[in-house]
């Protein structure tokens, strides 16, 4: 993927807390006899992942504040497509929840679905916002030496070996528009393979059969902090706090770039009752700001930057990273959908 100008959107820091204002977390009203019974969260990734992880985190909160119990469906499949057609056919009344992400912006661009996230969908809740990094195998000689990793041996492996170094990853376009942007500012080419599946795409590098490992700190740390995983590269303007010795790309190699996030999100049919999704508008801030998701998040190193965003600012980012990715693909002759060309 070779990238003419790459003008991506970015969470904007000083939105800070914004989509807390107005809510009041301590007394939240339901609306008339909602939510009677169960609610459940289609997520579309598979289990083990960011995705299921996010919403495994929010599911103990948000039952104990609807006093109902909260499901979760795993839909994996088709870069996050596979999902959409169980929770098409659901009613629109609040007890169907889709957990999505950025990809809900870029296959809408594409064409790959017809939902658009804001029109078609209404916002609920951005929970999880994460940048990305490069991971490799402790125990290869090639990128380690003495127990560090180094990104410099990677792109010179790279550059002597083009298109044989094997990145594992995921046919989600955030992953592919950042490893195309990479390859262009170091000057390498990739052999990437793809998988819907984290533990696959995690094993494959653990295990030795492909080289370097494309993915959010957050969703890996289990596996660093296990001694299966080394961090060789932070894909943002500084360094981790959670990987101090990782170099980043901005602050170590000069990359002035505005990384893309990964964003987890939640939608209800836009069709659904407004005071279903005012509620649950309400319901996600409280779950979110709760202690046990707090800690989550500060375990998960999914606090890097700020991963709250409401009903409101939700919609916001997710018109512009539509824009976005219309521009981007654009200016990279990739497939775009007919009525945005």
């Amino acid at each position: 993927m070779k990238f003419k100008t790459v003008s991506t959107y970015a969470i904007a820091a000083g939105m800070g807390l914004a989509g807390f204002a107005g809510i009041a977390l301590a007394d939240i009203k339901k609306p008339g006899v909602y939510p009677k019974r169960p609610i459940t969260i289609i997520v579309c990734y598979g289990k083990g992942g960011g995705s299921d992880q996010a919403v495994a985190a929010m599911q103990g909160p948000l039952s104990k504040i609807m006093g109902v119990k909260v499901n979760k469906i795993n839909k994996p499949g088709g870069g996050g497509v596979n999902c959409l057609p169980d929770f098409q056919q659901a009613p629109p009344d609040g007890y169907t929840i889709l957990q999505h992400g950025d990809g809900m912006a870029s296959k809408y661009v594409s064409g790959d679905m017809n939902l658009h996230p804001t029109r078609d969908l209404t916002p609920i809740a951005i929970t999880n916002v994460a940048p990305t990094a490069m991971f490799v195998n402790p125990k290869d000689e090639r990128f380690v030496s003495d127990g560090v990793a180094s990104w410099d041996k990677v792109v010179a492996y790279a550059k002597a070996n083009p298109g044989k170094l094997n990145v594992s990853n995921i046919n989600v376009a955030m992953e592919l528009a950042t490893m195309g942007k990479l390859e262009e500012y170091f000057g390498f080419t990739t052999k990437q393979v793809m998988f819907d599946k984290p533990a696959q795409r995690y094993g494959a590098v653990i295990g030795g059969k492909l080289d370097v490992l494309m993915e959010q700190p957050g969703d890996v740390i289990k596996h660093v902090q296990a001694g299966k995983l080394l961090p060789v590269i932070a894909i943002w303007p500084e360094r981790f706090k959670v990987f101090a010795d990782t170099k980043a790309t901005g602050a170590d190699y000069g990359l002035k770039w505005n990384p893309l996030l990964r964003i987890r999100s939640f939608w209800v049919k836009s069709d659904t009752p407004q005071e279903i999704k005012d509620y649950l508008d309400a319901v996600f801030a409280k779950a979110y700001q709760g202690d046990d998701h707090q800690a989550f998040l500060k375990r998960k190193a999914l606090d890097i930057v700020n991963s709250y965003y409401g009903s409101k600012d939700m919609t916001k980012i997710f018109d512009e990273a539509v824009a976005t990715y219309a521009k981007v693909f654009k200016a990279t002759g990739q497939r775009i959908r007919k009525d945005m060309k």
